[in-house]
């Protein structure tokens, strides 16, 4: 799986550092800052080393899709005024013939930060999970992606192995 080095690098960082105080409570997003253009997100991944795919729109949807290794995962845009939103969220399935819902309750019961739903396999498919994050954009840098992709990059990989797509190290 391809680990984008620096994201990963960049949230340890993150994650070891104490939150700093603040007194006043800073703005989820300014009206007149829509977010974070969708082309500036594709082009800042496939900087980092991801293999992306063209940005596609349908049914008043708009998502890339992002290669990396045995799995691909797929950020969707929301809250857009042309081509910059507000709001986005990064989702991957998983599919295998041994994932329960009993597995998906854990992983929620447990885990922070992913959310996961289970899907059952109809007409003979196997069952699946579907894991989602989503992040409020703080105006239109898109390096702002540093740490939340790095913690999905880290959490997508440790939700796999929980239900079984891929193997458990060790």
């Amino acid at each position: 799986m391809i680990r984008f080095a620096t994201l990963a690098a960049a949230a340890v960082m993150a994650l070891a550092a104490p939150a700093a105080a603040s007194a006043a409570p800073v703005p989820v997003q300014a009206a007149t800052d829509p977010g974070v253009s969708v082309e500036a997100v594709r082009a800042w991944l496939t900087s980092k080393g991801g293999v992306v795919s063209t940005i596609n729109r349908q049914d008043g949807e708009t998502w890339i899709s992002i290669a990396d290794g045995p799995l691909t995962w797929v950020i969707f845009f929301y809250g857009c005024q042309a081509d910059a939103c507000g709001d986005i969220q990064y989702a991957a399935s998983f599919s295998n013939a041994n994932i329960t819902q009993a597995m998906v309750n854990d992983w929620n019961r447990d885990r922070r930060f992913l959310k996961a739903y289970f899907l059952p396999g109809q007409g003979g498919e196997d069952p699946s999970a579907v894991v989602q994050y989503d992040v409020l954009m703080q105006g239109s840098d898109v390096e702002q992606l540093t740490d939340h992709t790095a913690l999905w990059l880290d959490l997508v990989s440790v939700f796999g192995t929980a239900v079984g797509y891929f193997a458990a190290a060790g």
